[in-house]
């Protein structure tokens, strides 16, 4: 009897020493956790951020309507650098505000939510400053440049026919001795509006004009020119300055140029624009109202004085005039956006 009892008293000595010790091992696992809690590691800093930061934010306002001479200058470099160079300028101070301030909360959640020092999480800070500015950095979802295209208008553009022959003068100037076709500029407008020569001959002379030299019949143009001989005849007639150019207008999407890296190959006028004779020199020019009777498929290749050139139609100097300007219009004179071809 002494003996069971002696021996069930020494089980459930046993059992009391056991659960001691094993709640001995579990307090000394929790200490164990709590120390290597106090050291403050990146890793840790890292669990405390937010999976994703908005470092800025654009307002809908903000946009590049004001900035066409930025824009000219990617184009003429044909790179993106600059507005990725005056994005910085504009927006970097923002950027380095708002990093400031997730730093100062990651510091406070430190110090009040898991009991670090004050001073040596400063000192952590400091010391680390560079790898969690860069983690904040790798987070950041806020996409300035596609914000402010997004809120872009169109841009009013032109497209002007370069020639070895110049350019073409006022009506009154040219027809006093008669238009030409062969070796002048005014041949060249010809065939890039894929006119026949002798048609434009016949509507000029028979409205009293005088022409010389040879007017070809090409009869393969005859269904397909660009515009009408009428509204191409009210374009000469009423062209009042020297140093004219036939141009194709139309607006341009910023996002088009600036996925096209601001590179143009070519370019389609849509059917329904307008195109006539401008000069930027003189501010001046005729009716802009010759309208494309089909899509205009034009490479911006410029070989010695040949090709096609692309400008927004934006002043740059006084010697540059615009058409907006010019004319005093809207951005709707300028018909539907162009189609950039890559």
């Amino acid at each position: 009897m002494v003996r069971k009892q002696h021996g069930g008293g020494l089980k459930v000595a046993s059992g009391i020493y056991n659960g001691m010790y094993g709640k001995t091992e579990s307090c000394r696992t929790q200490v164990r956790q709590m120390d290597e809690q106090k050291t403050l590691t990146l890793d840790f800093i890292k669990s405390l951020m937010e999976p994703v930061y908005t470092l800025v934010w654009t307002d809908y306002n903000d946009n590049l309507d004001n900035h066409r001479g930025l824009i000219q200058k990617c184009l003429d470099s044909k790179s993106r650098e600059h507005l990725w160079e005056k994005a910085d300028e504009w927006y970097s101070d923002a950027e380095w505000e708002a990093v400031r301030e997730i730093i100062a909360k990651l510091k406070e959640e430190c110090t009040v939510f898991h009991d670090f020092d004050g001073e040596a999480v400063d000192d952590f800070f400091d010391e680390h400053e560079d790898e969690i500015r860069d983690e904040i950095y790798s987070r950041n979802d806020s996409d300035v440049i596609a914000e402010l295209i997004r809120h872009t208008d169109d841009i009013p553009i032109r497209v002007e026919m370069l020639s070895n022959y110049d350019c073409i003068n006022s009506n009154w100037f040219e027809s006093q001795g008669g238009y030409s076709y062969e070796e002048s500029y005014f041949g060249d407008m010809v065939d890039s509006l894929n006119l026949n020569p002798t048609k434009v001959k016949k509507i000029l002379t028979g409205h009293g004009y005088k022409t010389y030299g040879r007017f070809p019949d090409r009869k393969s143009r005859n269904g397909k020119e660009q515009v009408s001989y009428e509204q191409f005849y009210e374009e000469l007639i009423n062209s009042c300055c020297g140093a004219n150019l036939l141009t194709y207008i139309g607006r341009v999407s910023l996002k088009e140029l600036y996925e096209a890296g601001f590179s143009l190959k070519e370019v389609v006028i849509p059917k329904g624009n307008c195109c006539g004779l401008f000069s930027s020199i003189y501010g001046g020019g005729s009716l802009l109202e010759m309208e494309l009777k089909q899509d205009v498929r034009l490479k911006l290749d410029v070989k010695g004085c040949n090709g096609f050139r692309f400008r927004l139609d934006d002043e740059r100097s006084k010697y540059d005039c615009s058409v907006q300007h010019v004319y005093g219009v809207d951005d709707s004179f300028f018909g539907d956006a162009v189609h950039i071809v890559s």
